[in-house]
C-alpha cells in the first residue's frame, strides 16, 4: 500500500530524455510498408480484448481498423501490438507502433511528450462501490479512513488526491488486480474510467458505480511528436475527424455499451 504522491505527469519523467532521439515511422515509412502497427488494449473489455476465437475486438479495436481501412485501403492493414498502461507512451516512442489506441487520456503533460487526434471518446471516472456505499462519504471529501485502488501513473491520481484528500490510495497494475482488490475486500473502493468499468459491472451486480465526483475527460490517439510526423498526424486527424461528424464513433461506442 502506498500514499501516492504521484500526478500522470509521473510519466515523462523516465522519457522526457528519450524523446528527442526516439524515431518513431513516419507517414512515407509506413505507406511502403503498406501497414500500421498499432499499440492497443488486449485484456480490458470492451475497449479491446480477446474473442473466443483469440481474436482482437472491442471499441478502440474497430476504430484501429478504420483508421487502417481509410489510411491504407483495407481494414486488415493493421498489425495490432497489446500494451499494458506503463508501456502506452514508450512503446510509441522506441519505435514499437507507430500509434497508441489504448485508453490513453488526453493531458497537458501527455501532450508535451506526444501529439494527440482530436477526442475519439469522452468518458468519465467513476468509484465502484459495493451497493449501499453512501456517495456523499466519498464526494464530500470527509473519510478519514478506507482505501481507493487507482491505476499507477492514471492520470485521475491527481484529481483523486485532491477531491479525496483523506481517502489512502493504493496503487495497482491493471484493471483487474483492481477488481480483484475490491472483490476482497482489499479496497473500500475502486477509481477507474467509466467505459473500462462498464463490463465488469455486468457481471457483478454486487457493486455499483459513483459517478458525478470527477470531470471528464477524452480518450485519443497518442502519435509521435515532430515535424517528420505532420503529415501522419494531418492524416490521423482528418481520419477521427470524419468519424466524430459523420456518427461513426458515437454508432461502435453504442455497439459496445459504452456509457
Amino acid at each position: 500500500m502506498l500514499r501516492m504522491s504521484l500526478a500522470a505527469c509521473s510519466i515523462c519523467l523516465g522519457y522526457s530524455l528519450c524523446v528527442s532521439s526516439c524515431f518513431a515511422s513516419d507517414w512515407e515509412t509506413i505507406q511502403k510498408r503498406g501497414r500500421l502497427v498499432i499499440g492497443v488494449k488486449d485484456n480490458l473489455p470492451p475497449l479491446g480484448m480477446k474473442n473466443a476465437t483469440g481474436n482482437l475486438e472491442g471499441f478502440e479495436i474497430d476504430i484501429a481498423k478504420e483508421l487502417a481501412k481509410e489510411l491504407l485501403g483495407s481494414d486488415a492493414a493493421v498489425t495490432f501490438v497489446p500494451v499494458k498502461n506503463i508501456d502506452r507512451l514508450p512503446a510509441l516512442f522506441e519505435d514499437r507502433v507507430d500509434l497508441v489506441v489504448a485508453q490513453l487520456t488526453l493531458t497537458n503533460n501527455r501532450a508535451r511528450l506526444v501529439d494527440f487526434s482530436p477526442p475519439y471518446y469522452t468518458d468519465g471516472t467513476v468509484l465502484l462501490v459495493k451497493r449501499g456505499v453512501n456517495k456523499q462519504q466519498f464526494d464530500s471529501g470527509q473519510k478519514d479512513r478506507g482505501s481507493i485502488a487507482v491505476l499507477k501513473g492514471s492520470a485521475s491520481i491527481v484529481n483523486l488526491q485532491y477531491r479525496l484528500p483523506k481517502a489512502t490510495l493504493v496503487g495497482v497494475d491493471s484493471y483487474q488486480e483492481g477488481f480483484t482488490a475490491l472483490e476482497t475486500g482489499k479496497v473500500e473502493a475502486f477509481a477507474g474510467d467509466a467505459s473500462a468499468t462498464a463490463a465488469w459491472l455486468k457481471q457483478h451486480p454486487t457493486f455499483d458505480r459513483l459517478g458525478g465526483i470527477f470531470p471528464t475527460h477524452s480518450l485519443s490517439i497518442a502519435m509521435p511528436r515532430g515535424l517528420q510526423y505532420d503529415k501522419l498526424r494531418q492524416q490521423v486527424t482528418a481520419v477521427v475527424t470524419k468519424l466524430r461528424q459523420n456518427g461513426w464513433l458515437r454508432a461502435r461506442a453504442d455497439y459496445w455499451g459504452l456509457p
